[in-house]
């Protein structure tokens, strides 16, 4: 009996010992088990935590473009205003300045709006006219003398040599307003009138105002304004003094030809010196067996010689 109680206690004390071992066994299971989950749960809290920096980060990114974006968008308007200021400024400097620069520089007027004749020398035959016909002299003609005064009329020319009394008319039109008339004489006297012919037989609408506004019709010519008094130039050649040789240039070639001024010969083998060309050119410019050379355009003797 006692052999088997003490098999039973040592089968109990077996049992005991191997449940001891389950039970720490268990425990450590738990235990394990319990640090896997807390690793897990750990693990899981990181990558939140990291998915949550992240995430901040991005916001605090975007953040920062919008405000870069804001701040480069108000920097424009900023810099479109500036220079929205200095345009009108400019401006502004610009319409005040216009005034001075106007009054320096300017273009010519077309025309003047005045009755005017004027009268120059381009060359000793050679002059050059200008004219204007102002508004009001217009409109008094066609009062007077219809509404088709300046269909049924056309514009002239008279050219007065006062010194060798003759006239000669050039005929205009009326889209000039300026004209060169090729002359015969050198250093003589001229006047210009310009006027108007009739084509046919001139018709008087209004005779009042042919006497109220002083209009002269002569015939079928109309006088409108008469220019300056003007002396064309001398075509003479003109020297201070005579010297021995006269250089000619060809203005083709360049080629200079040297001539004595004492002797020359004409196409038909004549021979003469200065002098007697004057006495056969010049025969009204001679006087005391003198030669007076003057020059009209500036009004000097420049030579005189026997």
């Amino acid at each position: 009996m006692p052999k088997l109680e003490k098999k039973i206690d040592s089968s109990i004390s077996e049992r005991k010992k191997e449940s001891a071992k389950n039970s720490v066994k268990k425990t450590k299971i738990k235990e394990d088990s319990v640090k896997k989950e807390n690793i897990i749960k750990n693990n899981i809290n990181k990558e939140k935590i990291e998915e949550e920096t992240v995430i901040d980060k991005i916001k605090s990114f975007l953040t920062k473009v919008a405000l870069m974006q804001e701040k480069a968008q108000s920097e424009d308007i900023e810099q479109k205003s500036t220079k929205e200021s200095v345009n009108l400024e400019k401006n502004a400097t610009k319409e005040v300045e216009k005034p001075k620069y106007m009054t320096e520089y300017y273009d010519l007027p077309y025309r003047y709006n005045e009755k005017i004749v004027k009268v120059l020398a381009q060359t000793p035959k050679k002059l050059f006219v200008y004219w204007d016909i102002s508004d009001n002299d217009k409109e008094k003609y066609i009062s007077t003398f219809g509404e088709d005064f300046f269909n049924k009329t056309y514009p002239v020319l008279l050219v007065y040599n006062e010194d060798k009394k003759y006239v000669k008319e050039v005929t205009i039109n009326d889209f000039a307003n300026s004209w060169y008339i090729d002359i015969e004489d050198s250093k003589t006297k001229y006047i210009i009138q310009l006027g108007r012919k009739f084509r046919n037989k001139p018709e008087i609408v209004n005779k009042s105002e042919l006497e109220e506004k002083n209009i002269i019709l002569q015939t079928d010519y109309l006088p409108i304004a008469v220019s300056n008094r003007m002396e064309s130039p001398n075509d003479h050649v003109l020297l201070e003094n005579i010297p021995e040789f006269i250089t000619f240039r060809n203005v083709k070639t360049n080629e200079e030809i040297s001539k004595s001024s004492r002797k020359f010969t004409d196409a038909y083998g004549n021979n003469y010196n200065i002098e007697d060309f004057y006495q056969m050119e010049y025969k009204n410019e001679l006087s005391e067996e003198m030669f007076d050379m003057a020059n009209p355009s500036s009004g000097v003797n420049s030579s005189m010689f026997k």
